[in-house]
C-alpha cells in the first residue's frame, strides 16, 4: 500500500506533501498546493476571497490611524517596523525612504499624478508643489480623513481625494493623469491576479506616453536571503544551524505578504499591451534598512517611451571599483556590467545557503562569522563613481538574482532608458501564493476522502496543515527535521 504523503502528492491540487506524527501521537499532514491547480482547490469565489482580503487590511490600517495624527501629521510613519529586531524604524530611516521616493518620482516628470493606497499623504505632501493635479485614493477612510486635517480642513484645488479600494480609480476620468503611483501597497494585494487587474484599470486612467510607478515592492526573488537573515539577527549565538534553518523556511513559506519577482514586470506587455519599456530599478540610499536592501521600484513606460533606449555596447563580467573608474576614464559612451556582487544583500543570501548546507556551521555565532566574509559592492559607490566621471548610472535587477547580484550601466544620455538583459537567472514564479491565509479554502475534506479512495484500510491524519511551500534539504527533499523543529499549525 502507498504511503499517505505518496497518495496525497498524486492529488492533482498537491505539489508535495508530508506526514509527521506530533506530541499527541496523531498523525499530521503537511501539503504544498500545486501551483497550476490551487484554484480549483478554492471552494470561495475569488472575487469575495479579494475582498475579504482587502477588507481585512482595510480594517488594519483604519485602526493604526484611528488615534489621530502622530505628531507632524504630514509625517506619519505609524506601523513600520524593523524585522530584523522587531522595533520602530527610525525617524532618519524613514525620512531617506520618503526623500529617495519622492526624488525619484519628480525625475519622472509626471504633472498629473494618480496615487493608489495614498496612507497620509507622505508622497502627496511632498509632490504636490511640483503637480497641476493630485488625484490620491486609501482604502482606510480613516486615512484619507487625516489628509484632509492635515489641510487644515480645506483641500487645495488641485488635489481629489477619494476613499476606495486600489482597483477602483473610477473617481479619476480616463487618460487625466500623466502617472499612475502605487508605492509600498502592492504587498497588500492578494495575489497575481489582482496586482494586474489594478496595473489594467490604473493604465486606462493614464494618458498617452505616460507611466506608471510601482515603488517599494518586496522581491520574491530574495525572500529566501531576506528570511535566513531575519531569523539569524533574532537567534540566540548558541541557536543551533538546524533551528535557524527550520524558523527561515517558515518565514520564507508562511509570509502574509504579497512578493512579486521582477519578471512579473518584465512580462507585463502580455496582460498590457500598452507597456512599451520596463524599468526594474534598485533604491536608492544609504542607511541600510530593508527597505532600501531587499525592496524595489518598478517604472513601467506606455505606448512609446519618452526617452530613447540606449543599448549597451559592451556587457562585461565585473571586476572591481578600480577597474570600472579606470575604464571610465577613457569616456566611452556605454559601459555596462553583469552580476555586480551587492554589498547590502550578499551577507543575508550567504547566510541562507549556509544554513541549507549539511555540512555548515554548527551555531548562529558561526553562521554570523562565515556569512561575513562575503563582499560585494554597495550601489550608492556606483552612483557616486558615476557622478564623478559625468555618467547616468542604472542598475537593474532584472534578470531576478537570488542573491541581489545587480546589472549596472553608464551611459553619456541624461535621460536615456537602457536595454537591459532580462533573462532571468533562475526560472520563477512571478508571485508567491498566500492562500495559506485563508487555508480552509482549500477543500481538505476532500483530501481526505481521496486518501480514503486510495488506502481503504489506512488511517488518515488528523489534521492537515497547508504551506506555499515545504521546506528542502539541500538534496532537494522535504526536510522533516525542519518541519518537526517549528509548530506550523
Amino acid at each position: 500500500m502507498p504511503g499517505i504523503g505518496e497518495v496525497l502528492q498524486s492529488h492533482p491540487y498537491i505539489d508535495r506533501a508530508a506526514v509527521l506524527g506530533d506530541d499527541n501521537r496523531s498523525l499530521v499532514a503537511y501539503v504544498q498546493p500545486g501551483r497550476a491547480d490551487v484554484g480549483a482547490a478554492v471552494e470561495v469565489d475569488h472575487a469575495d476571497l479579494t475582498r475579504d482580503y482587502v477588507e481585512e487590511w482595510q480594517s488594519v490600517y483604519d485602526y493604526v490611524y484611528s488615534g489621530g495624527p502622530a505628531g507632524d501629521g504630514r509625517f506619519d510613519v505609524r506601523g513600520w517596523t524593523s524585522s530584523y529586531t522587531g522595533a520602530e524604524l527610525s525617524e532618519e530611516d524613514m525620512r531617506e525612504w520618503v526623500e529617495q521616493t519622492v526624488s525619484r518620482v519628480r525625475g519622472l516628470g509626471a504633472k498629473r499624478i494618480l496615487e493608489l493606497g495614498c496612507g497620509t499623504g507622505l508622497l502627496l505632501h511632498r509632490l504636490l508643489d511640483s503637480c497641476d493635479a493630485y488625484f490620491a485614493s486609501d482604502v482606510s477612510a480613516t486615512a484619507i480623513d487625516r489628509i484632509r486635517e492635515s489641510f487644515g480642513g480645506t483641500v487645495p484645488s488641485s488635489v481629489r481625494l477619494a476613499h476606495a479600494g486600489a482597483d477602483e480609480p473610477g473617481f479619476v476620468p480616463p487618460g487625466a493623469v500623466d502617472a499612475a503611483m502605487i508605492n509600498s501597497v502592492a504587498q497588500y494585494f492578494l495575489d497575481e491576479s489582482y496586482l494586474t487587474s489594478v496595473l489594467a484599470a490604473a493604465a486606462e486612467r493614464v494618458d498617452r506616453d505616460g507611466l506608471l510607478f510601482i515603488g517599494d515592492i518586496r522581491s520574491a526573488a530574495l525572500n529566501r536571503a531576506f528570511s535566513a537573515g531575519v531569523e539569524l539577527a533574532r537567534a540566540d549565538p548558541g541557536a543551533t544551524r538546524e533551528q535557524i534553518q527550520a524558523l527561515a523556511e517558515r518565514r520564507c513559506c508562511t509570509g502574509t505578504e504579497l512578493l512579486i519577482d521582477p519578471g512579473y514586470f518584465v512580462d507585463l506587455a502580455a496582460a498590457i499591451p500598452r507597456v512599451a519599456h520596463v524599468e526594474i530599478r534598485l533604491k536608492r540610499g544609504q542607511r541600510p534598512t530593508e527597505m532600501t536592501r531587499f525592496r524595489f521600484d518598478a517604472v513601467i513606460h506606455l505606448d512609446s517611451a519618452r526617452h530613447d533606449i540606449v543599448a549597451v555596447d559592451d556587457w562585461r563580467q565585473w571586476a572591481s571599483l578600480q577597474q570600472t573608474e579606470q575604464l571610465l576614464s577613457g569616456k566611452p559612451e556605454t559601459l555596462g556590467f553583469l552580476s555586480v556582487p551587492n554589498a547590502r544583500t550578499i551577507t543575508d543570501h550567504t547566510a541562507a545557503t549556509l544554513l541549507q548546507r549539511l555540512d555548515g556551521p554548527a551555531t548562529a555565532d558561526e553562521v554570523r562569522q562565515a556569512a561575513a566574509d562575503a563582499s560585494g559592492v554597495d550601489p550608492e559607490d556606483l552612483w557616486a563613481l558615476a557622478d564623478k566621471h559625468g555618467y547616468t548610472l542604472q542598475l537593474s535587477w532584472a534578470r531576478s538574482t537570488p542573491d541581489g547580484s545587480f546589472d549596472a550601466a553608464f551611459v553619456r544620455a541624461e535621460n536615456a532608458l537602457v536595454a537591459f538583459p532580462t533573462q532571468p537567472v533562475t526560472a520563477r514564479q512571478h508571485t508567491n501564493r498566500i492562500w495559506h491565509v485563508t487555508a480552509e479554502n482549500l477543500d481538505l475534506a476532500q483530501l481526505r476522502d481521496y486518501l480514503r479512495e486510495q488506502r481503504p484500510s489506512g488511517p488518515v491524519p488528523a489534521r492537515f496543515v497547508v504551506l506555499e511551500e515545504l521546506p528542502l534539504r539541500a538534496d532537494g527533499e522535504v526536510d522533516l527535521a525542519a518541519l518537526a523543529a517549528v509548530n506550523w499549525a
